[in-house]
């Protein structure tokens, strides 16, 4: 159930704005507080902790836009309210989660808590995903011993040294955790058939991880996995939606490998 707190100085926008929170929304709401200034908001919202904001823009005591200037939870995601168009370029920059005009109808606001359940539902993965890797780093990384063809021979090497693979033509890159790299005499696609598959990822056509090695998940206009090493490795647009289900399932499954 996500909380939320509405800061409006008419009352009567304000009581209507509570009502279809409490009577028109798919998703589970509780009103856990309300204000009609901003700085009894500000107070409301240090107080309570509410994962969603509905606020005004003009208020009497100052701007509701001033609201940026507090250092608020990062979590909180502010909708901003007003009977003016004239603000929508400004709620654009800033970043906020929603923006409503009024008089609120029940679709626009539908519309919008549906949008921040779904925030609020993909930051709870990727919360859940570095949990579980971060449990998992802490013991040993399973591995495999295994012989690679390279140009001037082959090379052994325990596949829980490796932490990512890059393509080439005919050809991959191998990037151990010790900062080392050696080129084997076969393809990505070759090579991820040859490695461990509960233990290796393929996030994107030129990009193969070992998902023991990852830190975070970072979904962004070009989305990638954090190394241990520091390296961000691309995650393709196919894949992004993916990710998730995908390596949780790999790291339920993994086991120690001899």
């Amino acid at each position: 159930m996500l909380s939320v707190v509405v800061i409006d100085d008419e009352l009567m926008s304000l009581n209507l704005l509570v009502y279809l929170l409490n009577k028109f929304t798919s998703v589970q709401l509780k009103v856990i507080g309300k204000a009609t200034s901003l700085t009894e908001g500000i107070e409301l919202i240090k107080n309570t902790d509410p994962d969603i904001v509905f606020l005004d823009i003009e208020l009497p005591d100052q701007s509701g836009m001033e609201i940026f200037n507090h250092h608020l939870s990062p979590k909180v995601k502010i909708v901003l309210v007003t009977g003016h168009d004239q603000y929508a370029i400004q709620a654009i920059n800033l970043s906020v989660a929603g923006y409503l005009l009024k008089p609120v109808n029940f679709i626009d606001l539908q519309y919008v808590i549906k949008k921040i359940d779904r925030m609020f539902r993909k930051e709870q993965q990727q919360l859940e995903l570095e949990d579980r890797i971060n449990t998992l780093s802490t013991g040993d990384v399973p591995g495999k011993n295994m012989i690679f063809e390279i140009e001037s021979g082959f090379l052994l090497e325990n596949s829980k040294n490796i932490e990512f693979c890059t393509a080439g033509q005919s050809y991959a890159t191998v990037y151990t955790n010790s900062k080392r790299e050696f080129v084997v005499s076969k393809s990505l696609k070759e090579l991820e058939a040859y490695l461990p598959k509960n233990q290796f990822y393929r996030t994107h056509k030129s990009y193969l991880v070992n998902i023991f090695y990852i830190r975070k998940f970072v979904r962004t206009g070009e989305s990638y996995v954090l190394m241990k090493s520091g390296a961000k490795i691309p995650v393709s647009v196919r894949k992004t939606s993916l990710i998730f289900n995908d390596i949780k399932e790999l790291l339920e499954n993994s086991q120690p490998v001899n």
